[in-house]
């Protein structure tokens, strides 16, 4: 920024007018910083830069500025005096006091920074979150009212760089002031230029947030730094370390800005491609550019492009369902295992604990805000799983045998084993407990990110774990009945008339999903919408051929067969048999001889690996023969499924601890000290029917391809042109 006004300033007036300019930005320029690392770098990296922009020439000496740096809590309470510190720290008191003068009291016209991201920051916020006595806090601004149904999505206001911007906000624009501390409301102008990850522009959570922002604000510029989406090539990336997508939010706004007429938001995105390459193009980028692309205008819409073309007119995938909601959050790892066995140890070990705290420890209690929640070992549950019913004592006191454990779509493909124990997961999501049968298909997909290569959704036909698309990053689950005796279908009613209406026949609820994983659970179509899942939402090209609906629905039924691993929609004469499928024997994968996968006393294998020459699978000391590349390399949303699938059966299964969470149970250390017979017979399954599936993809691509060459069917008659309603994961079906 320092250098930026000696450029312009030198362009203007000429180099010596230069250290003058330089000397009264830094009168205007204020810097708050908690840490005291960053705060002393901050101090050499301005001094360094004053000394170098402040040259006057020989003989003349020029003044270095003094610097307003603080170290103090950008989001604690200005109101009130800091606590008392021992003489040796008063001149951090002093900092804290005269920082609190200018939070409450100094206009500020820019705010720019690059807040922290830390999510589940309950009680991070300081005064942002928490508020003065008598007066609402600041968040409570953006909390969306109940009767928008997004509750269960507001827990995302709760990061740190949410708060960040709420407090910018406050203290630029002057909004909700009055609410906040009892002092007018203000209208003030100014900007607001912050470097954060993109969930806002479009999360559910954030509506309240968007609109007001476009009550606020003049106009917004929104530059997207990760147009690969979540997860991208290290070498994309503009902070390395960052999974998420990041994004540069201008907001500018000025005096008298009329709040019924909302922001002008646009949007654009940087080339993708290598981190240089976006710096580059931040060199040269112009607000006034002609490549900006508008925003809706709709007061709680995405900060993104509303989608365009054919795209637009498709109806969205959660228009087909009555509910959607999220998977099982067990919130506790040891209660997953591929095996049973490892799962009985585990029980095993918390059960013979006699120690209450050593005890409370293994089963890692839920937390919030650092206090024991809901799911401890004193908590009796009283909620069943279904037709599992819970144990009417605390863990504390049960002595008895394990739990019966079920089968759990951990991950896409990654069948796994759960204790079923209402008692052991902070949200058991019971109504998709309560609608299980062996009738029930899920389909999972992402909602608040768009998915990257690989099929869009995945099915199962077990309860699915809230991270089952993709393995992390959350989701939807949308099941295919609301009830266990598969009664009351999930598809809407008004779909299946309008459907019946355009193709002269009566359409099955099953038929409906089946047709959605013909046209969606492949990667030609995440490839060939691309561009338009800039804008997360996933879509559904419905056909209004009746033959091509009915070649869907044939296709749309095998691709379902295989992903519930011949578990539903059998017919053994369309060559579906009930089972795990099998590739032709000529094609099938196989294990020789002298590439068995040693068990005992042989530890765990740590590597997985293939040989494209020889078309052959490398576990450990073992190998399969036979294994297609394609099957390798599938992926599903940027997981590859394979090394994926390895990953929770190998010697070493820890996890990257990421920023201050809490390490998991001391139970999940244990496991096999072998690779089991049952793991071989896993991933025998499992390239099976990834082979399988892979063969469908190019009949699925060129049944795509015929459905958009021909008129498609809206459902606007239907009525279910839009969304779902939004539903709360506490309510039921």
């Amino acid at each position: 920024m320092l250098r930026k006004i000696a450029e312009t300033v030198a362009g203007d007036m000429g180099e010596g007018a230069v250290p003058a300019a330089i000397a009264a930005a830094a009168n205007r320029l204020i810097g708050f910083e908690l840490q005291f690392g960053p705060f002393a770098v901050a101090q050499l990296r301005l001094i360094a830069e004053f000394q170098e922009l402040m040259v006057v020439g020989e003989g003349k000496s020029a003044k270095l500025p003094a610097l307003r740096l603080f170290i103090t809590d950008t989001l604690g309470n200005p109101y009130v005096e800091d606590e008392w510190l021992p003489q040796v720290m008063q001149p951090i008191a002093t900092s804290r006091k005269e920082a609190n003068a200018i939070k409450k009291g100094q206009p500020i016209t820019v705010v720019i920074g690059n807040p922290p991201y830390k999510e589940k920051a309950d009680g991070r916020g300081g005064w942002i979150e928490a508020g003065s006595k008598g007066h609402a806090a600041p968040m409570e601004w953006w909390r969306p009212p109940v009767e928008w149904g997004v509750s269960a999505h507001t827990k995302h206001l709760k990061n740190l760089y949410v708060y960040f911007w709420r407090w910018a906000t406050w203290k630029v624009f002057g909004t909700g002031n009055n609410a906040a501390t009892g002092a007018p409301d203000k209208d003030d102008e100014g900007v607001i230029c912050y470097i954060t990850v993109a969930g806002f522009l479009n999360g559910p959570g954030f509506q309240k947030m968007r609109e007001d922002l476009r009550r606020t604000a003049s106009r917004i510029w929104v530059i997207d730094c990760s147009p690969e989406g979540h997860q991208p090539e290290v070498a994309t990336r503009i902070f390395q370390g960052v999974q998420q997508p990041v994004c540069i939010v201008i907001a500018a706004k000025k005096l008298g800005k009329n709040a019924v007429h909302p922001a002008d938001v646009r949007y654009l995105p940087l080339p993708a491609g290598r981190r240089e390459d976006k710096f580059k193009a931040l060199e040269t980028l112009s607000l006034d550019s002609a490549d900006w692309v508008e925003c809706p205008d709709g007061w709680r819409d995405a900060f993104l492009p509303e989608a365009t073309g054919a795209w637009a007119d498709m109806p969205p995938l959660k228009s087909f369902f009555v509910y959607d909601g999220s998977g099982v959050m067990p919130g506790r790892t040891w209660t997953i295992s591929p095996d049973v066995s490892t799962l009985t140890k585990r029980w095993s070990r918390l059960r013979l604990e006699q120690d209450l705290t050593r005890k409370e420890s293994l089963f890692h209690p839920q937390l919030r805000k650092g206090a024991v929640a809901s799911r401890h070992i004193r908590k009796i549950v009283n909620q069943d799983l279904g037709a599992i019913r819970t144990r009417q004592l605390s863990i504390a006191e049960d002595d008895g045998e394990m739990p019966e454990a079920v089968r759990y779509a951990f991950r896409s493909f990654d069948r796994q084993w759960l204790i079923g124990d209402a008692r052991l997961l902070n949200d058991s999501r019971p109504q998709l407990w309560d609608a299980l049968s062996n009738h029930q298909v899920f389909v999972t997909a992402l909602e608040a990110s768009s998915p990257g290569d690989g099929p869009a959704i995945t099915f199962t036909e077990l309860i699915p774990d809230q991270d089952h698309f993709k393995g992390s990053f959350g989701g939807r689950v949308m099941p295919l009945w609301r009830d266990a005796a598969a009664s009351q279908s999930n598809i809407r009613p008004e779909l299946l008339t309008l459907l019946a209406d355009a193709y002269g026949q009566e359409i099955a609820p099953a038929d409906v999903m089946a047709y959605i994983a013909a046209t969606l659970a492949h990667p030609a179509f995440t490839a060939r919408f691309k561009d338009d899942l800039v804008q997360p939402g996933l879509r559904v090209p419905l056909t209004a051929d009746a033959g091509l609906f009915f070649e869907a629905v044939a296709l749309g039924r095998e691709v379902i067969w295989l992903h519930c691993y011949g578990e539903r929609f059998t017919d053994p004469a369309s060559g579906r048999p009930k089972g795990p499928p099998r590739l032709p024997p000529a094609d099938a994968p196989r294990i020789p001889a002298d590439g068995a996968i040693p068990g005992a006393p042989e530890p765990l294998p740590d590597v997985i690996d293939y040989q494209p020459e020889n078309r052959r699978l490398i576990i450990g000391k073992g190998f399969v023969d036979n294994v297609p590349k394609e099957v390798w390399d599938y992926e599903v949303s940027g997981k590859q499924v394979l090394r994926q699938w390895f990953s929770y059966r190998k010697l070493d299964r820890s996890r990257p601890i990421i920023g201050d969470r809490r390490p998991p149970s001391p139970l999940d250390r244990i496991q096999p000290d072998h690779w089991l017979a049952e793991y071989t017979s896993d991933l025998m399954n499992l390239l099976h029917v990834l082979g399988r599936l892979v063969r469908l993809e190019p009949a699925q691509a060129n049944l795509l391809q015929r459905i958009l060459d021909k008129p498609m069917l809206s459902l606007e008659k239907a009525g279910t042109d839009g969304d779902n309603a939004p539903q709360a994961d506490s309510e039921t079906m």
